[in-house]
């Protein structure tokens, strides 16, 4: 094939690719990245003859690696001072795996992501050749450089509605108490994201707190980047927290007014069938076909009347926005680095949720509900390989609760025993967010920096935890309006809070999440000693217990 400029790639260096090559070497990622340079002298060859294809790529987790031990203290803020020295505008480095689906130990990388259109080639190559020199000086000689176009997005987003392939799973579950709650801020309802969990204080006994990103409820746009604490008395404005902006409302409406149209269609269709079946000249054939097209029908209509009732439900309830106001605002740092050592970033908000939408009656802990996807799928997905069946912790009940948490340690070193469908130690996670529903991923085992940029000016940088996508297929493990979302493991232990994803569009390659270790901590700086697993004999059961309601609204609608 011909690379520009050159007819022949040499092949003791590295090379200007061609725009061919540039738009299809990540064929197979979700987010098709434009391709810059690479610190490899490997050739790229365009597949030719008239059975030509491109073999898609994935991204899969480092693990054991020397690079881990100088990682994160040495060679990642080195190559981060060298990029911005540069004036490269670097959006994230992660180290991992880059190749062919099911290519075995395919080869170790720094992903360096930079915004599109700010690198040339010619200078990414020099780029991509000095930070492999910085590994081989740390005694790294077997991972290399690879540079493409993408953007670091805190994961929430203006809210496009859609029908959902399951319309009645969707809305009963967004207006329930498990785990992945679509919230906004009430003055920007347009502007979504995902509750992350519930705790409590023993210092405010019978309150319960959701912790959530701060960017989802504080518009970067319409808001300081300042500390937020909120009292009661002091006459402050309160930042009222809504389940469901408008838009989103009257999406979960559509969900439901589809399913009973659809069980309609199917009562029509079945009703035909018991036309046809009067034709069948086996008498006992005919009854058997008779019994089976009847029982269908009257599941259909019990369906039918179950969905009437839960729209009429629903707006009645629901309708108004001040009925969706479940909470408010208490306290939010601003975004940014905190003061300590561990590099994450703050970007954390905590919400005073309010006893007449949430209490001991209505509260089942943290928990995620896997209802709406098949056992056999689930299993398969988060227990890919034979030697570790029995890491979920699913007997049957559609709620799985959250019960411990994953260590910092043990993210970045999995158990050996513990193997990813490519039999590599990994953890495999699960999340349930406001866009992209129930996925599940798995942690990569070694941190990445993360740097924002905000209208061409660069942000500190972060450390971040990621998550890659569970295989080829399985398509991102989150999207725009995820932002906050739990991440837990197979047996329920939280990993952390996702913020963001990076990628060349709205389709994340990488999804990023701060530690849960680094949060707890951070609340017990602002004297919050978080008790991350509350029950509901925590909670006053009922809102007459409590004293006068937080909340503006005067109706008793329960989540």
């Amino acid at each position: 094939m011909h690379h520009f400029p050159r007819r022949n790639p040499p092949t003791n260096a590295p090379y200007v690719p061609s725009d061919v090559e540039a738009r299809n070497y990540y064929y197979g990622l979700l987010s098709k990245p434009r391709f810059i340079a690479r610190s490899s002298p490997d050739v790229w060859i365009k597949p030719s003859g008239p059975e030509a294809y491109l073999q898609p790529k994935q991204l899969t987790p480092l693990g054991a690696h020397l690079l881990n031990e100088v990682w994160e203290k040495t060679v990642g803020p080195a190559m981060d001072r060298y990029l911005q020295g540069k004036g490269v505008q670097s959006t994230s480095m992660n180290p991992l795996r880059i190749g062919i689906v099911g290519q075995s130990s395919p080869p170790a990388v720094i992903f360096i992501g930079v915004n599109p259109g700010t690198l040339s080639h010619e200078l990414g190559i020099e780029v991509a050749v000095h930070c492999r020199s910085i590994l081989v000086r740390n005694g790294i000689d077997d991972v290399h450089v690879e540079i493409r176009e993408s953007k670091f997005t805190r994961a929430a987003l203006m809210y496009k509605p859609a029908i959902s392939a399951n319309p009645a799973t969707v809305v009963r579950e967004s207006f329930s108490t498990s785990l992945g709650l679509p919230i906004c801020n009430e003055k920007t309802s347009n502007f979504e994201g995902t509750g992350g969990f519930f705790f409590i204080d023993p210092a405010k006994p019978g309150i319960l707190y959701l912790l959530t990103t701060r960017h989802v409820l504080f518009h970067p746009d319409n808001d300081q980047n300042e500390l937020y604490d909120f009292y009661d008395g002091t006459g402050a404005p309160r930042r009222n927290v809504m389940m469901l902006g408008e838009a989103a409302f009257k999406a979960r409406l559509r969900d439901i007014e589809a399913a009973i149209r659809v069980n309609q269609i199917i009562i029509d269709q079945l009703n035909m069938r018991l036309v046809l079946v009067k034709k069948v000249g086996d008498e006992d054939d005919a009854t058997a076909q008779r019994k089976a097209v009847k029982y269908k029908i009257d599941k259909a209509i019990e369906a039918i009347e179950a969905f009437e009732r839960l729209l009429s439900e629903v707006i009645r309830d629901w309708q108004k926005d001040e009925n969706r106001v479940i909470g408010h605002v208490v306290l939010s740092p601003p975004i940014g680095l905190d003061d300590g050592d561990d590099g994450f970033t703050d970007d954390w908000a905590v919400v005073e949720m309010h006893p007449d939408k949430i209490a001991g009656l209505n509260f089942i802990g943290n928990a995620i509900d896997l209802s709406y996807v098949q056992v056999n799928d689930l299993v398969t997905w988060m227990c890919p390989h034979p030697a570790n069946p029995s890491s979920l912790q699913y007997q049957g009940d559609p709620l799985l609760q959250c019960f411990g948490t994953v260590s910092d340690q043990e993210m970045f070193r999995p158990d050996p025993k513990n193997k990813d469908h490519d039999n590599d130690s990994a953890i495999m996670v699960l999340k349930n967010g406001n866009t992209s529903k129930l996925t599940i991923g798995r942690l990569n085992t070694i941190c990445a920096f993360v740097r924002e940029y905000i209208n061409g000016v660069a942000g500190e940088m972060s450390k971040e935890v990621s998550v890659l996508p569970r295989d080829s297929t399985s398509g991102p493990f989150s999207a725009p309006g995820d932002s906050g979302s739990v991440v837990i493991d197979t047996v329920g232990r939280i990993c952390g809070i996702i913020t963001g994803g990076d990628g060349a569009a709205d389709d994340f390659d990488c999804t990023f999440i701060t530690s849960i270790n680094f949060l707890v901590k951070r609340l017990a700086v602002f004297g919050i000693e978080a008790n991350i697993f509350p029950l509901p004999t925590d909670l006053y059961s009922c809102p007459q217990h409590l004293p006068p309601p937080r909340s503006a609204s005067s109706s008793v609608a329960r989540l």
